[in-house]
C-alpha cells in the first residue's frame, strides 16, 4: 500500500452549484498489482465490494475483489473489449466491443443476453470505450477520439444524443457519481481524471500519476475512486 500521493483540482463538487473551496486533494491509499493483462475499464457493484474489468489479451471479462484479485473469469470471449458497466436494476453487465461498435449484454456468468449495433463511424480502434449508467438507468458512453464524443442512448439502446468532446487527448473511461450527480471521465493520453457535467462541461480536473489509465469506478459511500492502468496492470485506489 502506498500513502501520501496527492491529486489536486480547483473545485469541490460536481453538482450545479459552484465550488465552495478553491482546492481539493485526493489521496492515493493503495496500489494493487493485477495478474490480468491490459485492463481496459472498471465498474463496481452497489455493495461496493465487487469490481469487474475487461481485457484485450485475451478479450475476457473478470470479477475482482477490492484488492484486484481475480475471483471469477466470465464465459464471454470478446473481440476488442473496452468498456464495462454493472447494471444494478437487473444484476447484469454491459460491455462494449470497440472495433465492431457493439454493445453486449451479459449475465454475471458471462452468458450473452443480447447485442446491439451502435451507429458509430470512424477508425476501428477509435470507437466506444467507457460506458456507464446513471441513477435513472440511462446509459452513456464515450467515444475514444476522432471524434471524441459523449453519447446518450435511449431505452431501445439507440443513440439519442452525441456531444463532441475536446478537453482531452482521448476519452478512455466514464462513470457516474450518484451522490455528486456528475460524470468522471478519464483520459489516458492526457493522464487526467475529469469531473464533467452535461450542462457545464469540465468543472474540475485531476492529474493522475498513472500511465494509460483506462478505467474508473467510484464508491460514493466509501468515498473511494478506483482506476486501472492498461500498461502497468495495476489497480489504484484514491480517497476523495
Amino acid at each position: 500500500m502506498a500513502h501520501g500521493a496527492l491529486l489536486a483540482a480547483g473545485v469541490l463538487g460536481c453538482g450545479v452549484s459552484q465550488a465552495v473551496e478553491p482546492l481539493k486533494t485526493f489521496r492515493l491509499v493503495a496500489t494493487h498489482p493485477l495478474t490480468i493483462s491490459e485492463p481496459s475499464d472498471l465498474t463496481i457493484d452497489d455493495s461496493g465490494k465487487t469490481l469487474w474489468t475487461v481485457t484485450n489479451k485475451p478479450a475476457k471479462v473478470y470479477q475482482l475483489d477490492l484488492d484486484g484479485n481475480v475471483t471469477k473469469t466470465l464465459n464471454y470471449v470478446g473481440q476488442d473489449l473496452e468498456g464495462i458497466v454493472y447494471d444494478s436494476a437487473s444484476r447484469t453487465l454491459w460491455v462494449t466491443e470497440e472495433r465492431t461498435r457493439e454493445l453486449v449484454h451479459l449475465n454475471l456468468d458471462g452468458d450473452v443476453l443480447g447485442r446491439k449495433q451502435l451507429d458509430l463511424v470512424g477508425k476501428k480502434n477509435h470507437g466506444p470505450e467507457g460506458i456507464c449508467l446513471d441513477d435513472r438507468g440511462r446509459m452513456f458512453l464515450v467515444n475514444e477520439k476522432e471524434p471524441g464524443l459523449f453519447i446518450e442512448l435511449d431505452r431501445n439502446l439507440a443513440i439519442s444524443a452525441r456531444l463532441p468532446l475536446g478537453f482531452a487527448g482521448d476519452y478512455s473511461g466514464i462513470t457516474y457519481d450518484r451522490k455528486k450527480r456528475c460524470f468522471w471521465i478519464v483520459s489516458d493520453e492526457s493522464q487526467k481524471l475529469y469531473m464533467w457535467t452535461k450542462p457545464k462541461g469540465v468543472i474540475g480536473e485531476f492529474s493522475l500519476p498513472i500511465l494509460k489509465a483506462e478505467g474508473v469506478a467510484v464508491d460514493e459511500v466509501a468515498k473511494l475512486i478506483y482506476v486501472v492502468s492498461d500498461s502497468e496492470n495495476k489497480l489504484y485506489v484514491f480517497h476523495m
